[in-house]
Order: structure tokens, then sequence, then C-alpha cells
């Protein structure tokens, strides 16, 4: 049966000749695109305020390559973050790729670092340099410097249609200063710690908490507790009084003592040498407080997997619902505060812990037993290149309403914070105080 409709794309597309090819200049506003199969060139049409964005030409049928289980758009192609379509295949895009480029257009001293490369794939390159724009099959853009509202003298010039816009954040939606309306269509990919991202962004995982752990030979009878004489330490660096890990760290500290290591503690004594040094006092304590900065869904962050599961001590956690963490973290692995009615109830079962080593060592026998079939994580830029990869060549993805995706409907990824006047704190003695500064 032929299906005549008609699809939206709000973008606003200049065509500029070059050699043998043609290169399109793409500024987003609320504007469409059609895509003349024959002549492979762009057209513009005006059409304001409208959502579902999707070529007028794409392809009806489901494609012959893999589907993507995340999109939940091939099952409903008019999903309301989303759309997903499908282009005829080129010459190009038949070609399999034998190489990946990926560009950081924001914060391109990221590139530098070490941890920003994925060295078991020789075949995908990232690049700081913006000139490397024409040929990338990326375009990473780091969220945290991105512009509050979209501005096209920001954002590359050129747009190659086979290029993935990417957006990435690290950090829970609380805290992205955007205005996403002006961002409409503007990214293909997400690369965030959620697990619907199209890329997985996440601080750890079973996987890469069990890779660490071969060769060490661990030893399910371990006693843990040899060496660790002190009871619980908390390493935090912003604390204010809009923090609900705050107020709870508050009530538990009148109940048990708390080493506080830090901006906001006692001492900032890791500032230089922060994870080795940090390793180093966290493994003389018990117990980790891995108390994240707002509770959201999925978020879960270093504090669990590097600071507490790398170090051999036993995590506190309080920020996503128990059930994502009975979901990603090893089994039996970490004390959840929702499983007590009160922080005095929390701080009797840590002293009880803290006097039955049975009981404590219990909560690391998961290091010997790991379970089968984990899903692979390799971190997140090899997870990027992979996803590149082994993607569809001809699957085209925009996100039409990336705010709702992230924050959730009526913002509720995450819960509120504290509804108090905003102070700045500092951990004193076994309590928090307001931070003054002198003029």
């Amino acid at each position: 049966m032929n299906l005549s409709l008609k699809y939206l794309f709000n973008t606003s597309l200049v065509i500029f000749p070059i050699c043998l090819g043609t290169i399109l200049v793409v500024h987003f506003t609320d504007k469409t695109f059609k895509q003349n199969r024959h002549s492979m060139i762009l057209k513009v049409d005006f059409v304001p305020n409208k959502s579902n964005i999707v070529p007028q030409n794409h392809e009806q049928t489901l494609p012959t390559c893999s589907q993507d289980p995340k999109d939940d758009s091939l099952v409903n192609p008019f999903s309301k973050f989303y759309s997903v379509w499908y282009d005829p295949p080129t010459e190009k895009t038949l070609t399999k790729r034998e190489q990946i480029k990926i560009v950081f257009w924001t914060k391109p001293q990221l590139q530098n670092r070490r941890h920003t490369r994925c060295l078991r794939m020789t075949n995908c390159i990232f690049s700081r340099y913006r000139d490397d724009i024409h040929d990338a099959d990326a375009v990473l853009f780091e969220v945290s410097d991105l512009p509050k509202d979209y501005n096209s003298s920001t954002m590359p010039t050129v747009r190659y249609p086979h290029q993935h816009w990417i957006w990435y954040s690290t950090e829970c939606p609380n805290y992205p200063n955007i205005n996403f309306e002006t961002y409409r269509s503007v990214f293909n990919w997400t690369i965030t710690y959620r697990a619907d991202s199209d890329s997985s962004g996440a601080w750890g995982s079973l996987y890469r908490t069990y890779q660490r752990l071969k060769g060490e030979g661990v030893d399910p009878n371990k006693d843990y507790t040899k060496g660790r004489k002190k009871l619980a330490v908390w390493f935090i660096m912003k604390c204010n009084t809009q923090a609900s890990r705050i107020t709870y760290a508050a009530e538990l500290a009148k109940h048990i003592s708390i080493d506080v290591y830090g901006r906001c503690g006692i001492d900032d004594v890791c500032a230089k040498r922060k994870y080795k040094c940090m390793n180093g006092i966290i493994r003389q304590y018990k117990f980790y407080l891995a108390f994240e900065n707002m509770k959201c869904k999925e978020y879960i962050t270093e504090k669990l997997w590097r600071n507490a599961l790398e170090n051999d001590v036993v995590p506190v956690v309080l920020g996503a619902n128990r059930s994502d963490y009975e979901r990603l973290a090893p089994p039996h692995s970490y004390i959840h505060v929702d499983d007590f009615t009160s922080p005095k109830e929390l701080a009797n079962y840590l002293k009880m812990l803290d006097q039955d080593k049975d009981r404590y060592n219990a909560y690391l026998k998961w290091k010997a037993t790991p379970p089968k079939n984990m899903p692979l994580d390799e971190g997140r830029w090899c997870n990027l290149c992979r996803e590149l990869l082994e993607r569809c060549p001809t699957k085209r993805k925009v996100y039409t309403d990336l705010r709702t995706w992230f924050e959730g409907e009526n913002l509720s990824m995450c819960d509120p914070k504290e509804n108090v006047k905003y102070q700045e704190l500092r951990f004193v003695e076994n309590h928090f105080e307001p931070v003054t500064y002198n003029d």
C-alpha cells in the first residue's frame, strides 16, 4: 500500500557545493528539510512549531540491519522524545567503516587525558582539533560547556549527513543549566550515566568492577576487618543546606563517629594527589558514605564504584532507589539508607557490624563470586567506539524533546532539592556549621 506522509524536521539548511559532493551548513531553527533522493540535495521549507521531525521520504519499512532494543521508536515511530528514520543505502553507507573518528567540540582539553581514549581499539581516533570535523563520524558536545541558549556561532558551521552529534553529560538532571527548547532537534545521540542512553557513560558497572579483580586471586574467606580500626569516612567537596545528604549525614553523625575529608571536611589533604591519596585513607575504615549529591534515577557515581568497592570497604549508599542499586551493583555489596527507619537505626546497625566480623565480611563475599552473563561495559569511550562501529549505517535519529527525556515528565527523574535557603556548610567536630567569609 502506498503511503503519503508528511514528516517534519525543525532545521534550516544552506548548501555549499565543494568538489565532488555537497556539504550541508546547518543552523538549527524551526524549519524542515526534505531530501531529494535523485539529486541528493536537501531542500528547505519553513514549517513552524512542529514536533514530529522526520524527512518526508524516509524508508517506510524496517531496515535489514539489526534493530537497537533501546529504540522504542522502532515500534512507535512517533516517540515523544526523538524521531528515527532510515535513509536509502548509498555507496558510502554500504562500505564498512574501518576507522572511527570522534571530535571533541567542547572542552577539547579532555582529549589530552589518558582516560579519554580507547587504547584497546586502535581503529577509533579521538581528536581535540575542530578542523578534523569534516571526516568525523561523531562530534561530542559536553553539556556543561554549552551556552544556556543555542547559539549557532558556538556550533560547527558545517554538518555532514553521516555525522552523529552527541550530547554528553555525566551529571544528573538538576545541574545542566541550559534551555533545552532551544536545542530541539540538534543532537542525534546521548551519552549519560543512564542505561537508556544511546551509548553508556555510566560511572561504573559490574563488568568493569569484576574485570579489575581478575588476577588478584580473591580469597572467599578473607577477613577484611584486619587493619581497619576506624568506622566511617566520607570524602565530600560540596556541602550546602539544599542537599538532602547533608541533612541525613548531620543526623547520622549524632550517633556514630564520621571522619569527613575534602573541602567540606576537616582537611583537604588529597587535593593534589587525589585518588592515590584518597585510597590510602579510605582503606583504614570499614564503611564509606557513598552519598550522592542528588537522588536521581540510576545516578550512581564513582562514590560507590571507585571510592568504596575498589577499596574493599562497605559502602553506605544514599541516592538512587534501592531497585537501581540491586540491578547495577554487585549483590549484597552495599547498605542502603532506605532500609532503615532513621539515621539512628542505621548507626546502630553499623556499630553491630563493627563488632561482628563475619557479618561484616559477608558484604565483601561478592568479590569471589562474579555473576554470569554480565553486560559488556568497556568504559564510556570504548563503548562509544563500539557503538559507532556497529551502528546501522542508514539509521538516522534526532532528539526532539531532550528535556523530557533527560529530566522526566514533571522533573520526575530526580527528587527536588531541599526547600530551604542556600547556605554553604563545613563539617566541624562531628556536625555541620555555616561557612562564613571575611571581607
